[in-house]
């Protein structure tokens, strides 16, 4: 009896040029992360369609299952990105902490500020400045625990006066029980404004105060 072993030893076969994965990398991205999209995925189920062992095809089933794998997986990331954006948007108008140390005095006569504190402190202090880097006021806050904090500036400045609405900037200063200084590490809280959804790293925040957009990643605190 002729034997299908018999008649086609087994052998490697080598995909056609231009159906393998690509294997080029984008400067500073290494090719472990690189993102199967849907046009890789139809190349290499071409590649495979053409390369398969004539006696032992892929089935109608088989077939079928690829295709819904690749796109339960699609439908995930879809709704991933779709959660993204609505959570997003869902901040316009609320006040939110980002890297950086800028106070925002708005006409309500206000600033909100944010820090959070390396260890607990006896004593903590607050001194804002304008945009020269003149002093133009400091606030004392008394004794607080480690982890985040805010605090809440009128405008007054240090002559008694109200001073203007406008950006002004601050530094934490803390000092521990036993005397050493305690590290702080700052974060303007500013409104969110608008959102951008759809760039390649999801949604983009519209900040107030003039501030620089910043990804949704870039939230430390909602307030």
């Amino acid at each position: 009896m002729i034997t299908a072993a018999s008649t086609m030893p087994a052998t490697v076969t080598v995909l056609p040029s231009g159906t393998q994965l690509p294997t080029s990398t984008t400067s500073g991205v290494s090719g472990s992360n690189q993102t199967l999209t849907e046009n890789n995925f139809f190349q290499l189920l071409t590649a495979q369609l053409e390369n398969q062992d004539p006696l032992d095809p892929m089935t109608d089933d088989q077939f079928a299952a690829e295709l819904a794998e690749f796109s339960t997986a699609n439908g995930v990331q879809n709704l991933q990105t779709s959660i993204t954006g609505q959570q997003a948007v869902g901040l316009i108008g609320q006040n939110v902490a980002v890297s950086g140390n800028t106070l925002v005095l708005g006409q309500s006569g206000t600033a909100t500020g944010a820090f959070n504190l390396s260890n607990p402190a006896s004593q903590v202090g607050v001194t804002i400045t304008d945009a020269t880097g003149k002093t133009v006021a400091n606030l004392k806050l008394g004794a607080m625990a480690a982890g985040p904090q805010t605090f809440t500036w009128n405008g007054s400045g240090t002559g008694g006066g109200t001073l203007a609405s406008g950006n002004y900037r601050f530094s934490v200063n803390s000092i521990g029980s036993n005397g050493a200084g305690v590290s702080a590490t700052t974060y303007s809280v500013v409104p969110v404004t608008g959102v951008a959804l759809g760039g390649q790293s999801g949604p983009v925040l519209d900040l107030g105060g003039g501030l620089t957009p910043v990804p949704l990643s870039a939230v430390q605190q909602v307030l």
